[in-house]
């Protein structure tokens, strides 16, 4: 498994992004994977399993209008 953790730009809320991701997720019935919001760093950290093709691509264009950064652990 893999953390990326995106750090969100200024007029996001970490808790109201995650949730809309999370639905997202839920629609492309891929509802396995754990989304946390970390509101004091105003930040989303998503765990993704290794070589995740499809995944990576939902998430990367659903949040690429609200990172300003992602950092890839």
């Amino acid at each position: 498994m893999r953390n990326n953790r995106y750090i969100l730009g200024e007029g996001f809320e970490a808790k109201a992004v995650s949730d809309a991701l999370r639905l997202q997720l839920d629609v492309n019935r891929m509802d396995h994977i754990n989304v946390v919001a970390i509101e004091k760093r105003n930040e989303v950290i998503v765990q993704v399993p290794e070589a995740s093709g499809d995944l990576e691509k939902v998430i990367e264009s659903f949040m690429s209008s609200y990172q300003t950064q992602i950092i890839q652990e």
